[in-house]
């Protein structure tokens, strides 16, 4: 092969390489790209729902703090019944605090489609969610729904022997105590199978309030508010 022949092989086989290089990297980057957007949705969509149930888990600690106080009021009354003429609304107060109100948007998310399972990765986190969730369902049922259930079946908590036949110890507080625990254990396995620390959480937990702090609909409520108020300003001038 002549010298000429040889430099058009090599500058052939340089344009080769070169071209086999750049579709490596042009599909390479886009493989990259695309698997680290996958990454970003998964972890995104991971925050979300430990959020989620960490505020779920929240509300049941207040309802359980206040049963126990419940208890503690119950206690004080059966060593001095005279307590409740002297107030006979002892408890209207602290039953009412307990309760809790689930938001299910996340949990309709997770649960109504599949591709949510896809993203998340992990069988067993999925199904320690779906255990959650569960389990959340549980305590609002099977503790506020049904002591507020047999207050109501009392007639109330005001006298005496309503107050004294609702069983706080060994029904409400057992089973509270119960739920609550299991819901703890599992949100930590969660957290510790996507290695979500406790300060991580508590980063999104702060950026998701600031979002709702600085949120469009804050200041069109301001701004109604402040409407309403000039309207009945008006209307005030207007009569006299």
């Amino acid at each position: 092969m002549t010298g000429s022949g040889m430099s058009t092989a090599k500058q052939l086989l340089l344009s080769i390489v070169a071209t086999t290089i750049s579709i490596v990297l042009t599909f390479g980057t886009a493989i990259w790209l695309e698997k680290g957007k996958k990454e970003e949705a998964k972890r995104e969509m991971v925050m979300m729902i430990l959020y989620d149930l960490t505020g779920s888990i929240e509300q049941a600690e207040q309802a359980d703090s206040m049963l126990r106080e419940c208890f503690e009021q119950q206690v004080a009354v059966a060593e001095n019944p005279k307590l409740l003429e002297q107030n006979p609304f002892i408890f209207t107060l602290l039953l009412a605090r307990c309760s809790v109100s689930y938001t299910e948007t996340v949990e309709h998310i997770f649960s109504s489609n599949i591709e949510t399972i896809n993203t998340l990765g992990n069988v067993l986190f999925a199904e320690n969610v779906s255990n959650l969730y569960r389990l959340r369902r549980e305590y609002q049922q099977q503790v506020c729904q049904q002591l507020a259930h047999d207050v109501e079946t009392l007639g109330g908590c005001k006298d005496y022997s309503q107050v004294m036949a609702i069983d706080f110890a060994g029904q409400y507080i057992l089973i509270s105590g119960m739920l609550l625990n299991e819901m703890k254990e599992k949100l930590a396995q969660c957290q510790q199978m996507m290695d979500v620390s406790n300060t991580q959480l508590e980063a999104y937990r702060q950026k998701r309030q600031d979002m709702m702090e600085t949120s469009a609909s804050d200041s069109i409520s301001k701004a109604l508010l402040e409407e309403m108020n000039r309207n009945y300003q008006r209307l005030q001038e207007a009569q006299n």
